[in-house]
């Protein structure tokens, strides 16, 4: 499991990023203090640094030199939180990462710092009734995952890659529902390995910008709902995010 330390002095922003982080299956070390900071730098060998730009304000300070020398040795990258009032000049190597934060943004870059193979795009796991076409068969299917660039859906039919389907959504709790084109990149066979899961995974064609920031919407507004209800995790407050684009 990958390790990540996250630090700011905006203890609801912690709080939030910290829940998301966890929801994502990362191990979390926190702390709004530079003194414990410090400490964790050299007691542990985090994966990447998440840390708000007042804390690295003065370059002078014993924690901006700690953490430049941890980031210049290219064993750790840096995001650096945007502070309103803050000014940011390092010349490390970094990725400033604007506040109020873009969730889908903030997952890619997370995602690039700490995966061999890192997903660009955020997958909700859900469970929504749904339903597609293919040709002259009209067929329910369970959504089992949903992004705003495709989705899993649990299906008995034996379909191959590349062929086209129509799927409907509905975006349960936003009183709307959604018509998608698509065409299936994988299927999923059935075994022990899997729990007998049998489906297909599909890529939306031709999404219209209102369906997808529907279905940006969509995603975030579960996915705060799914990481509030985290054990141990804080509430989470999507005021702190941008909305979808």
């Amino acid at each position: 499991m990958k390790r990540l330390l996250l630090g700011d002095t905006r203890q609801p922003l912690l709080e939030t990023i910290e829940g998301m982080l966890k929801h994502w299956g990362y191990r979390v070390l926190v702390s709004s203090r530079p003194e414990q900071i410090k400490i964790l730098l050299r007691e542990t060998s985090p994966d990447l640094l998440i840390l708000g730009a007042g804390l690295l304000a003065n370059s002078e300070t014993s924690l901006s030199k700690s953490v430049g020398k941890l980031v210049a040795s290219g064993n750790c990258p840096l995001l650096v939180l945007h502070e309103e009032g803050i000014e940011n000049n390092l010349t490390l190597p970094h990725d400033p990462i604007a506040v109020p934060i873009d969730l889908f943004s903030f997952f890619a870059q997370v995602q690039r710092h700490t995966e061999r193979f890192p997903r660009k795009n955020l997958r909700l796991t859900v469970k929504l009734p749904g339903m597609f076409s293919r040709g002259a068969q009209t067929l329910l299917a369970e959504v089992l995952s949903l992004s705003v660039q495709g989705l899993m859906i649990k299906t008995s039919l034996r379909m191959e890659p590349g062929d086209a389907l129509t799927v409907c959504v509905p975006l349960v709790g936003m009183g709307k529902e959604l018509e998608l084109a698509g065409r299936v990149l994988y299927g999923v066979q059935p075994g022990a390995d899997n729990n007998y899961l049998q489906g297909v995974g599909v890529e939306f064609i031709d999404l219209s910008e209102s369906d997808r920031e529907a279905l940006g919407d969509f995603i975030r507004k579960r996915f705060f709902g799914d990481v509030s209800t985290e054990e141990h995790a804080p509430q989470v407050s999507p005021d702190q995010f941008e909305p979808p684009r």
